[in-house]
């Protein structure tokens, strides 16, 4: 039997207790191991060493749901790529345009009406029939809330200016707009948004849609035990849309759960792993193995420390300063990132096309300062609450300093760790009582998926941090329909000055993301790091 498939020992969530046990009793260390396997395979012909019938690849946290209109992390996303199509989509190594689920697709010179016409004979999965223009009207205007019975999508933002899509006959439609909205054609129909899903199946499904989600993808879903795998299969009946990648390689796709850098390194090296994101702690010791490659790429992705305005602890301004005078960053990039990561100054990373704010200001820790803003809140002694997940790498060490630094300020800090699941899907009421928390968000390539997330109408969704700025809040609905990239530019970057203002966060990072690729595999990846696991192939 081919090694990559021979799993019968294996724990579901990873790594193979057996092989722990083995290399133990023989006395080899886990840190030598990847020197023992690289000294065994040689790298003549590396791409044909892999087996077709399975590729694992790693998420360092636990998907939740995968309802296109629901989503809740980057691991979500990472899965939901396989099992759903859009009308147009960006290529899986570069930012430019295709067609995928279109044969045409044909916008108007005034940016208000996009006529499309669908490929022929692009089957759902589990039965659900062919694919018709139906389906992208309800995908589309469920989201934006037009639907009945309609949801609240922490996403329908991207289609806020859907006045809806007509539907000509069963291949072809119009979307029209309300207004020009400029991050259409960037961050809606290319990402999350603009997935297609079949109406029959969410009508018939409801919530329980979200873990047996139906699509067009060239993987369908099989199951997903929590915490452990999501395990996805090729569509037998795939219509293939995707004709910009070659054809799905794998016979399966496991997509396996390990949230800590140490045990994913393990897994790697202890061949239970073909693909996996590194944490910065593990990314040294996987370039010394020549089973494996590196690549690596600085994300959009902005990494925060966010201080809850609207928690009784932290509304008075002084003891939000206190806080961001009180935590020394260069510090946590060093401890929790081994100094690899670029320290943040705003939302928006130098690499994204618009609204980077080049003079933000960089705080560094005056201990002085920061008591004395405390003080003059008269809060010396307060007891706050620092939460973070174990999805988000570092977190833990993020907290522990954080923890020592705000001690020392006067403060008396709680830490709060918590599973990525619980963390991340909390109700509304426990988000409310989230008080600083260390946070990690992915965006897209367009600042607008950057600031939505903290505008008013996000507050008891994804803005925890509960602030209310009806200024930020206006500036970013105008940016959206602002078709001139210097106007759209001043406005991105007078959003960030407002969040400076109101000192209702403290940005830590732009994270480099690095992904350990077994050799011999073709894994082709975006500028901003993110990848299609389906698109993956072997090198010749």
């Amino acid at each position: 039997m081919d090694a990559s498939n021979n799993i019968g020992n294996r724990t579901p969530g990873g790594l193979s207790r057996r092989n722990l046990l083995k290399y133990s009793a023989l006395g080899v260390s886990l840190a030598g191991v990847s020197s023992l396997l690289a000294a065994c395979g040689g790298e003549e012909g590396a791409g044909a060493n892999i087996s077709t019938k399975l590729l694992r690849i790693h998420l360092d946290e636990d998907i939740s749901n995968l309802d296109p209109a629901f989503n809740a992390g980057h691991t979500n996303t990472t899965v939901r790529a396989n099992i759903f199509e859009h009308l147009v989509t960006y290529r899986p190594d570069k930012f430019e345009l295709v067609n995928e689920l279109a044969e045409k697709f044909e916008p108007s010179s005034d940016g208000l009406r996009y006529d499309f016409t669908l490929k022929k004979g692009i089957q759902f999965h589990g039965g659900y029939g062919e694919l018709t223009a139906e389906d992208v009207k309800f995908s589309y205007e469920r989201i934006a809330g037009l639907t009945e019975p309609k949801i609240k999508s922490a996403y329908r933002s991207d289609w806020i200016a859907l006045k809806g899509v007509e539907v000509h006959d069963k291949y072809s439609g119009t979307i029209v707009l309300k207004e020009p909205f400029a991050p259409l054609l960037a961050t809606t129909l290319p990402v999350g948004s603009g997935e297609i899903v079949s109406k029959r199946a969410v009508e018939e499904r409801g919530e329980a849609f979200g873990t047996s989600p139906i699509g067009t993808g060239p993987y369908e879903f099989v199951e997903w035990k929590r915490n452990q795998q999501v395990v996805l299969k090729k569509f037998a009946n795939y219509g293939g849309a995707a004709n910009y990648a070659d054809k799905p390689l794998w016979g399966e796709l496991r997509f396996v759960v390990i949230a800590e850098d140490n045990p994913t390194t393990i897994a790697l090296e202890t061949d239970e792993l073909d693909f996996a994101v590194l944490g910065p702690t593990t990314v040294a010791r996987v370039k010394k193995n020549n089973s494996f490659e590196v690549i690596e790429k600085t994300s959009l992705r902005y990494n925060w420390i966010g201080i809850n305005a609207g928690h009784p602890n932290f509304k008075n301004k002084d003891v939000r300063l206190a806080v961001i005078h009180g935590i020394d960053v260069p510090s946590i990039i060093a401890g929790a990132f081994n100094g690899q990561w670029t320290r943040a100054t705003g939302i928006v990373a130098p690499g994204m096309p618009i609204g980077y704010w080049k003079d933000a200001p960089v705080y560094q820790r005056d201990l002085a300062k920061a008591k004395e803003f405390l003080a003059k809140a008269g809060a010396q002694g307060m007891k706050i609450e620092m939460s973070v997940s174990t999805g988000t790498p570092g977190g833990a060490k993020v907290a522990e300093i954080v923890q020592a630094n705000l001690n020392e300020v006067g403060f008396d800090v709680k830490v709060l760790v918590q599973e990525g699941g619980v963390f991340n899907q909390a109700t509304p009421e426990a988000n409310a009582q989230k008080q600083l928390f260390y946070m990690s968000y992915s965006t897209k390539p367009d600042p607008s998926w950057s600031t939505k997330w903290f505008t008013s109408d996000q507050i008891g969704e994804w803005n925890w941090m509960n602030w209310d700025n009806k200024e930020f809040t206006r500036l970013h609905n105008e940016a959206l329909v602002e078709i001139d990239p210097a106007k759209r530019n001043e406005m991105y970057i007078r959003m960030q000055q407002l969040m400076d203002e109101d000192a209702v966060a403290l940005w830590v990072a732009w994270p480099t993301a690095s992904l350990a690729k077994r050799k011999g595999l073709k894994a082709p990846v975006r500028p901003d790091g993110d990848f299609i696991p389906w698109t993956f192939g072997r090198d010749a």
